[in-house]
């Protein structure tokens, strides 16, 4: 027997398929043959098949799943599943598994003494590959795995190339490579295999601008430069080094395995720090934490790092996790939770957000509540071995949903508080930090100063001291002294005497600040005034970094006096410079900058600075948006000079790199602005920030801007604003699939514009609530909602908005079964759009009435005007529209004939509907390909289609698509001739269909064999 996860779960005896069942049957044999060897215990296996949404009844359906995987492998020798009191064990030879063998192979391959040894065994392993792996089922653990897994394969076909470059096959190799590189334009290891194979084939040229090409990605989205090994080559590329020349023969492998690219994994620690000194108790207490347990599954790994502001806490969390951090190959992920900001604590959603964003999760896919997001993250990060720093926590329940569930991961926090609940309920290992021993603290002076510690060791062991042993303290002091070196260590520790005891008769409070705000006050009192007010009025940057054009608008300077400045800031510590111009301050310094600026500055003159700074986001937000976007309709201010507005502008790469690097930036702006009296920058910030985000940016970010928009303009009363924030927070619940909240968001928008008297915008917010109601299955308000904006659009004479009606009318008629009704306002906006000119939406009604059953189109206009559309959309980089002029080519294509290329079609927009994150086009998409496969033969692969559309709709709550998918099912299931499963999914399609009230005997394109149940358009709303 032979069994294969990678591609469509399947089994094989004596050759022949064996019958594993539906989609979640197939998920559990799935889980076991991972473990293959290893029990897995009941909750696992609930976990890993349902994920969140386990039915009720999930255990005895396991067991009923379990009995029947029993059966289908019973006639297999040393094949067997049995109970264990460790959970449910898969018996079974791991090289008659695909994934296992593949292991095994590469594994072999990377020790093989030869190169063509080498090759050949790599050549077996990626030929077990069928796709993508567990094709099909998409739960969490699935998809975690899967990614895991196509990682692993990356890996590979990495080593391939290494493999067949040393065997001189650099010609053959050349046309995958450059196709890999586009596909993975910042892998550095693969671009230079690229600009090897380029070399070696007489491309010198070629292989520089190969190199240049990557050195620019990696600048503009990393803010990084290529590593060591790359410029190597890339220097020995332009001096025609023969050392990179074909060495003929079989070259030896090397010894040990070969050196093996990564996959892409987070790597979110930030840099180590300089010049870091002692600690070595505390150092070995957490290596302790990672000696192996003796049993089965280890336990969570929590250290927690806890101590005193300044006392390193940080420091050491970093320095520790570069030292262990080869041990978790899987990635690293970072947060500062902020815990002691009194104005922007990281909310625990927030960061979830941004590790489900890191771990490759799509915007649209993460969830919009903490505890779905926290479920969510900890099955991603099952069966991963990775380690998390949480950084400046502030209590049990800011860290607890950011814990894993399983035990392959470490989790580092550190915190001012004790945290006693961690240790108490979740085994939290916890290491105190004390002030650093005195010897520590003058060794951690001699690293910085240098020998003037050895002259005046009595001063400073004195400075020491005076700055309570703090290493935060310590640098600020070292880095002024090493300032002016030309002043004796007793002079300077005098002086800072005299500031600790000033600052002792202002504070009798007993505020354990108040030692290291004596060196803060020291350091700041040396500072020129210009830089004094500089540091002064960056406490006040809502960001954790900021870009220094950004500074140069906070404090009202030319870009130039302000890189001075910031210089003269990170020479006394007093920030930090950071990649691309931005610069950082430690959360201590940020909150005694901005009680600086509260005693020295004029209100006045701080609002005056935090609305310049807000400006200047403001208003290069809208120059890049312009740029991106150039056929939006909002105006685009004058930089008046703003360099930051400049450098938003030029070409849309150029834009669109600035809008992802300030884009943290831009959204503390809009909660921040909402909060503190900034209402209009929050609002028009996020209206002019809304089309990127909804395009690109995390979904659940965009949400979190657009209600602190919502929020501003209720406070100030601007209802015109508040009713456009509210359509677009709808729309956002929508992709998200939470279609209640997004119905009575909509509701509550349509009310507002009634009031205004907006009757365009109100028809407008009624075509998208009838959208959600054609989502949610109910077809009869969902028509009334869209009758009602048809009427309002006549009324003012607006055709375009009419013909929309008029369309979503018709997709109703058709999923009703009234064709010809359908065929008659599809041919109402036809002429509309015509008289309009309107060749796009033109094109997409033409595909519509090409999916209706026996209805004569003129094919040939149609391919005509979507080809047309196509090359529009393709120039413009819209890749939503892309997917959906796939689609409707397909639809086309499938009436002429031309199936291969409807498939290909649909593939390429499934493609793109992944990376924009569009859920409901991808389920249609899904059961479009599955439809067209099934119809030229090719069942196994059409029920994998369906099977992934069941998924997403089951999740999206789409019923209808749902209907599809059972449907797609039960036919390539009845071909397959397993006809049981057919006729359940078909039971469930004509139970679904009869409950949304849409007739089950209409033929639809790409008619079945075992069902009548049909497949219509979907809507564009």
């Amino acid at each position: 027997m032979e069994f294969g996860v990678l591609g469509v779960v399947e089994a094989w005896i004596d050759g022949r398929p064996a019958d594993l069942g539906h989609s979640r049957q197939r998920s559990v044999l799935g889980v076991l043959l991972v473990e293959a060897g290893r029990p897995v215990t009941p909750d696992q296996l609930i976990d890993r098949v349902w994920g969140e949404r386990a039915p009720q009844r999930a255990a005895g359906a396991l067991y009923s799943y379990l009995s029947r995987l029993r059966r289908a492998v019973a006639g297999a020798e040393d094949v067997e599943i049995r109970r264990e009191p460790g959970g449910y064990l898969l018996t079974v030879n791991p090289q008659v598994v695909d994934l296992h063998r593949f292991r095994r192979l590469m594994t072999t391959a990377r020790s093989a003494e030869t190169d063509r040894s080498a090759a050949g065994l790599i050549e077996q392993a990626l030929g077990l590959w069928r796709g993508d792996p567990f094709a099909g089922l998409d739960t969490p653990w699935m998809a975690a795995m899967r990614r895991t897994l196509l990682g692993e394969r990356f890996a590979a076909e990495l080593d391939s190339n290494d493999v067949l470059l040393r065997l001189g096959r650099h010609g053959e190799l050349l046309p995958s490579l450059l196709a890999a590189v586009a596909e993975h334009p910042l892998d550095e290891r693969l671009a230079g295999q690229a600009m090897l194979a380029l070399y070696r084939g007489g491309r010198q040229a070629d292989a520089d601008e190969q190199y240049r090409r990557i050195r620019r990605r990696l600048a503009d989205e990393m803010g990084s430069d290529p590593g060591a090994e790359l410029r190597r080559l890339h220097e020995q590329v332009l001096a025609a080094d023969p050392a990179l020349s074909v060495v003929a023969g079989d070259v030896r492998a090397p010894a040990g395995p070969v050196t093996m690219a990564p996959a892409t994994v987070p790597a979110q620690l930030p840099a180590d720090v300089r010049a870091f000194t002692g600690r070595t108790g505390e150092l070995s207490a957490l290596d302790r934490l990672l000696e192996p347990l003796d049993g089965g599954e280890p336990p969570l790994t929590v250290a927690l790092l806890c101590g005193t502001a300044g006392v390193g806490k940080s420091a050491l969390a970093v320095r520790w996790a570069h030292r262990v951090r080869e041990a978790y190959p899987d990635g690293q992920l970072y947060v500062n939770l902020r815990g002691y900001d009194a104005e922007q604590p990281v909310a625990v959603a927030d960061a979830l957000a941004g590790f489900l964003t890191a771990l490759g999760v799509r915007g649209p896919e993460i969830p919009p509540g903490t505890d779905e997001r926290a479920a969510r993250y900890r099955s991603e990060l099952t069966g991963r071995r990775m380690l998390v720093l949480l950084d400046n926590a502030s209590s049990v329940e800011q860290v607890r949903p950011l814990l894993p569930g399983t035990g392959s991961c470490l989790v580092l926090i550190t915190s001012r508080d004790s945290l006693r609940g961690m240790v108490a309920v979740d085994g939290a290992e916890r290491v105190n930090l004390d002030l650093l021993p005195l010897p520590d603290a003058i060794g951690l002076l001699r690293k910085l100063i240098g020998p003037r510690v050895d002259r005046d060791p009595d001063a400073a062991a004195a400075l020491a001291a005076a700055c309570a042993r703090l290493p935060l303290a310590l640098r600020i002091a070292a880095e002024l002294a090493a300032e002016r070196s030309d002043v004796p260590l007793p002079e300077l520790v005098a002086e800072l005497g005299d500031h600790q005891m000033r600052l002792d008769l202002l504070d009798a409070g007993g505020d354990p600040r108040a030692e290291v705000r004596a060196v803060f006050s020291w350091s700041y009192q040396n500072l020129p005034e210009g830089a004094a007010r500089a540091f002064r009025l960056l406490g006040l940057h809502p960001g954790e970094t900021a870009h220094v054009d950004a500074v140069a608008a906070l404090i009202g300077a030319r870009p130039g006096e302000t890189r001075r400045l910031l210089d003269v800031l990170t020479r006394a510590s007093l920030v930090q410079a950071g990649r691309g111009g931005r610069y950082g301050m430690h959360d201590l310094l940020s909150a005694y900058a901005a009680e600086l600026a509260e005693g020295n500055d004029s209100e006045a003159d701080r609002r005056a600075a935090v609305t310049r700074l807000f400006d200047h986001y403001l208003t290069s937000a809208t120059v890049a948006m312009a740029t991106l976007y150039p056929d939006g309709a909002a105006a685009v201010p004058a930089a008046n000079g703003d360099p930051g507005a400049t450098a938003a502008a030029g070409d849309p790469d150029t834009a669109r790199a600035w809008l992802e690097a300030e884009r943290p930036n831009l959204a503390a702006v809009c909660t921040n602005g909402a909060a503190h009296g900034w209402h209009r920058h929050a609002i028009d910030l996020a209206g002019t920030m809304f089309r990127y985000l909804d395009a690109g940016g995390p979904v659940a970010e965009a949400a979190t801007v657009t209600a602190s928009a919502v929020a501003a303009a209720r406070a100030v009363g601007d209802t015109e604003a508040q009713a456009r924030a509210l359509s677009n927070l709808g729309r956002l619940h929508r992709r998200q699939g939470r279609l209640p909240e997004a119905a009575e968001t909509y509701r509550q928008a349509l009310r507002l514009y009634a009031e205004l008297g907006e009757p365009e915008a109100e028809a407008l917010v009624l075509r998208n609530l009838g959208s959600v109601d054609w989502r949610r299955g109910d077809y009869r308000q969902a028509a009334e909602h869209y009758q009602r904006a048809g009427m309002l659009c006549q009324e003012l004479g607006d055709d375009d908005g009419r013909a929309d009606a008029v369309v979503r009318l018709g997709l109703i008629d058709a999923r009703l079964g009234d064709g010809k009704q359908a065929a008659e306002r599809f041919g109402t906006a036809l002429d509309l759009y015509a008289a309009l000119g309107d060749r796009f939406s033109e094109a997409y009604v033409l595909s519509l009435l090409a999916r209706l059953p026996h209805h004569p189109v003129p094919l040939e206009q149609a391919e005509a005007h979507l080809d047309q559309s196509l090359a529009a959309v393709q120039r413009a980089g819209d890749r939503t529209a892309e997917a959906y002029v796939l689609t409707d080519l397909a639809a086309i294509h499938v009436r002429q004939g031309r199936l291969a290329e409807a498939a290909a079609h649909l593939r390429r927009a499934l493609v793109l509907l992944r990376r924009i994150g569009d859920r409901a086009s991808e389920a249609e998409a899904l059961n479009d390909l599955g439809q067209v496969l099934h119809a030229v033969g090719e069942a196994a692969e059409a029920r994998a289609q369906h099977g992934q559309a069941l998924m997403l709709a089951e999740d999206f709550g789409d019923r209808y698509e749902q209907a599809r998918a059972h449907d797609g099912i039960a036919a390539a299931s009845g071909d397959l001739g397993e006809l049981d499963p057919a006729r359940a999914h078909l039971d469930l399609a004509r139970r679904i269909l009869a409950e949304l009230e849409v007739p089950a005997d209409q033929s639809r394109w790409t008619p079945s064999i075992q069902s009548t149940v049909t497949g219509q358009p979907r809507a564009r709303a």
